[in-house]
């Protein structure tokens, strides 16, 4: 299942999380890696480049970490059923020169188990794609950012991000959900 969903929040609340992401106040910590170290062999294509990137994790059930902003993303993401969410991390990729069109970050699962969701929140108009591969690593769809989109799919979906080549940043805010109940 993949279902791509325009206009996700109003264009009021939209602004906001860019101004405050993109903003100078936001906390980024950097990561040198998409995925952790012990996954960056699982699925490398020839195309794959490992760049890193700027992460905020809001909720992480796994390592029962919150952060002090979860409670304000609760509210301007209204629409999702916080009771079944895993994980929410904002990501923040920068421009990479020596990037191609067919280069791309490592592929991934969010998670394993079944019947759980992801959700990948488009916080700016960027030029990083998003690419979904079936279990053969072959792309079976390919999503521009566009600020205010969200991309839905099953979270053991093999997937991958792009760093932006013409854009400054490419900014996302990711959902893990277990169950299927992942909206109020």
């Amino acid at each position: 299942m993949i279902k791509l969903i325009k206009n996700f929040l109003s264009k009021e609340k939209a602004d906001i999380i860019e101004k405050d992401l993109l903003g100078h106040y936001f906390n980024w910590y950097w990561n040198d890696s998409t995925v952790g170290k012990d996954k960056i062999n699982n699925f490398k294509t020839k195309n794959t480049i490992e760049a890193g990137q700027f992460c905020h994790r809001l909720l992480d059930t796994e390592t029962d970490t919150k952060s002090s902003l979860y409670e304000g993303f609760k509210k301007v993401f209204n629409v999702v059923n916080y009771d079944n969410v895993l994980r929410v991390k904002c990501n923040l990729t920068l421009n990479k020169t020596d990037y191609k069109k067919t280069s791309h970050q490592t592929i991934h699962r969010d998670t394993e188990l079944k019947d759980s969701k992801s959700l990948i929140y488009y916080v700016n108009d960027s030029d990083g794609d998003t690419i979904l591969f079936d279990v053969n690593l072959k792309e079976i769809k390919r999503v521009k950012p566009k600020k205010n989109t969200a991309l839905l799919f099953d979270s053991n979906l093999l997937h991958c991000g792009c760093n932006p080549i013409k854009s400054p940043t490419r900014a996302v805010i990711n959902f893990v959900f277990k169950g299927k109940d992942i909206f109020v």
